[in-house]
Formats: structure tokens, C-alpha cells, sequence
């Protein structure tokens, strides 16, 4: 495949002073450039082009939640067509990321422009000289103006309102302001709670959920899980599971105690029990078509001492993963249960 060089050029000067930047942009403002990367799959667009709506997403192959991060990318590449200019920039020399890109497992999967940063020029012109961010990083441009920064999981339904221009960024900035108070709220109770003041953590916890938004409130209840669970206040854990159980958050939360309690108290048989209880609650509600949601299921029932069952969970569950990734975990844990993918 030919590498196709970036389209733009700067003067050295001004390259770096865009690299000393303090820090990434916010929303509302300028995205910095150009982005001097080499595209490996693709071809590099100018997305800060006016009218240009783009998704920017910085990677790093090598680290599983980049690499969860590009079905999301490829969705909305496909969807969105020539209204979106994806382009994803990772820091990986340009032969790692070649052979990523043509990789078997890959090869069809990757719907959007990779690009090859090896030197960092425009990690750093994007996110500070020096910097190291936390990876994947996405950014939704619109007229090179940042629109939204945030998760993968909701890239979609964001930029559908920004394609249709019925975003609003002044309601998106006071979402972020309140998730960055929020964030700075849960941090101070983390350390509290990492520092052993676990009673402290929690009236702490309880305070700040009871003026939080719905959104904020909604992941009270596995926070407080995860501080009891980690003080190894086990019997407390389960009976906040047991509430999240009979009202969780989402479909996969059930799921996501019973891998905690699986990886942190594998042997205490209340735990186990309430665990695969956990799991299958979750595969019910997705009719077993998670992936995920299987193997953790599997994975639970083998701890239980149920190998058969859990090599057909396995099984079942590695029919339905699209992720290269996951389909390599479950194979390894069907090894695991002395049983074949097929």
C-alpha cells in the first residue's frame, strides 16, 4: 500500500510555538495545526477546513482501549460518509501502524484515515510540548472549532447533531464544566478512600450524590460498591450489588460487579454465588449476544467449578465478538477450560 505524505506544511518556527502549547484545546475553541502526520491508510484531510465537519481521534495500537476505541470510528465513518472526515493519529512508528493497518484482523475493519506520528509533532502541537495524554483522545470538529471531546461510546449521537447543525456548544461547555466539578469531587473521594478513610469516602460520596445530576447519580451506587469492595468490606459490597442488581444503570453493570468480585474475592463462594447471579442478569437482559457480557459470564461459571458450562458460554459468546481482541480473549480462555473454539 503507498504511503501518502500529509498535505501540509509550516514553517519550523511556527511549528513550534503551536508545540508549545499549554494544554489541549476546550470546546469552543480553535483546534491547533496543521497536523503533521503520514498517512498509512487514507489520505490526510485539513480538519480545520471551514465548514469541514471532522472527528480527530489520537491512538496508540498497542494499548487495548485505543484499539476498542475503532469500531466506533469505523461507525460513524461509514455512516456519515464524506459528510465527516475521520482521521485517527497514533505516536507508533509508520511501519507498526502499516502492518496494523493490513493486518488480518484489521485489514476490513478500518473504514477511515490512520496516520503515522512517530516524531509526536502533532501529539505536542495538539496536547503541549512533552505532553503524554490519556489515549484514545477524540475530538468532533466542526469549521475547525471544537465541538465535543469525550468517550467513544458517545461519538455517535454527538456527531449526528453536529452534522445535522443542531448542536449546542454553549449547553455542551456547562455539561463539561459540570463533569470536570464532578470529576474533581470523585477523584478527592478516591483518595480519601485509597487511604484507607473508607467511612470518610462514603459520607463524602453520599453528600456529593445528593445534589448530582441524573447522569452523576446513576454511577453512585457502583462507586460506592467499588470503595466497600476495595476496603474488602465484602458483605456491604453485596448488598449495594444487590441494589444495582435490582436497578441497574444499564444493561451491562450487572456484569461489571461480577467481574470485580470475580477478580477481587475469586474464592468467597457469597460472592461467587452473587456474581453469577450478576452475570446472567446481564446476558439475559442482552439476549447472550455481548461478547463481553459472555465472558465474563464464563469466566464466573468456571470459577464456580462449572467447566463444561462455561466452555459453552464461551463458545456462544465468541460467536457474537466483532473485536479482533475479544475474540483472542475468549479463544484463550476457552484453553483455559481444557475446551476448542469449535
Amino acid at each position: 500500500m503507498r504511503v501518502t505524505s500529509v498535505v501540509w506544511t509550516v514553517p519550523a518556527a511556527a511549528g513550534f510555538a503551536l508545540a508549545a502549547m499549554a494544554a489541549p484545546p476546550g470546546l469552543g475553541d480553535t483546534f491547533p495545526g496543521p497536523l503533521l502526520a503520514t498517512a498509512v491508510r487514507g489520505r490526510m484531510t485539513n480538519v480545520r477546513e471551514p465548514g469541514t465537519v471532522a472527528v480527530v481521534a489520537f491512538i496508540r495500537t498497542s494499548e487495548a482501549l485505543s484499539r476498542q476505541a475503532l469500531p466506533s470510528l469505523a461507525g460513524v465513518a461509514d455512516r456519515f460518509g464524506s459528510k465527516v472526515a475521520v482521521v485517527a493519529v497514533s505516536d507508533e512508528p509508520v511501519s507498526i501502524l502499516r502492518d496494523f493497518t493490513v493486518s488480518p484482523e484489521w485489514t476490513d475493519r478500518i473504514s477511515f484515515t490512520v496516520a503515522a506520528d512517530p516524531t509526536r509533532n502533532a501529539f505536542q502541537t495538539v496536547f503541549g510540548q512533552n505532553a503524554f495524554p490519556e489515549l484514545p483522545a477524540i475530538f468532533v470538529l466542526r469549521g475547525g472549532k471544537v465541538q465535543w471531546r469525550g468517550a467513544p461510546a458517545d461519538l455517535a449521537p454527538v456527531l449526528a447533531d453536529v452534522v445535522a447543525g443542531t448542536w449546542d456548544i454553549e449547553a455542551a461547555k456547562r455539561s463539561a464544566e459540570q463533569a470536570r466539578l464532578w470529576d474533581a469531587q470523585m477523584g478527592r473521594i478516591d483518595s480519601m478512600a485509597k487511604s484507607g478513610r473508607t467511612d470518610d469516602a462514603l459520607a463524602a460520596l453520599d453528600e456529593s450524590c445528593r445534589s448530582a445530576l441524573p447522569a452523576q447519580q446513576a454511577t453512585c451506587a457502583g462507586r460506592r460498591f467499588s470503595i466497600l469492595l476495595d476496603a474488602r468490606r465484602v458483605g456491604d459490597a453485596l448488598k449495594v450489588g444487590e441494589e444495582i442488581l435490582a436497578a441497574p444503570a444499564n444493561p451491562k453493570q450487572p456484569a461489571g460487579i461480577a467481574w470485580a468480585l470475580a477478580n477481587a474475592v475469586p474464592g468467597d463462594k457469597a460472592a461467587l454465588a452473587f456474581a453469577l447471579k450478576a452475570a446472567e442478569a446481564s446476558d439475559r437482559a442482552l439476549s447472550g449476544k455481548d461478547a463481553m457480557v459472555g465472558a465474563i459470564l464464563a469466566r464466573v461459571q468456571f470459577l464456580s467449578g462449572d467447566r463444561e458450562l462455561a466452555a459453552t458460554t464461551a463458545r456462544r459468546a465468541l460467536q457474537s465478538a466483532e473485536s479482533p481482541d475479544v475474540r483472542k480473549a475468549l479463544e484463550e480462555d476457552l484453553r483455559v477450560y481444557g475446551a476448542r473454539a469449535n
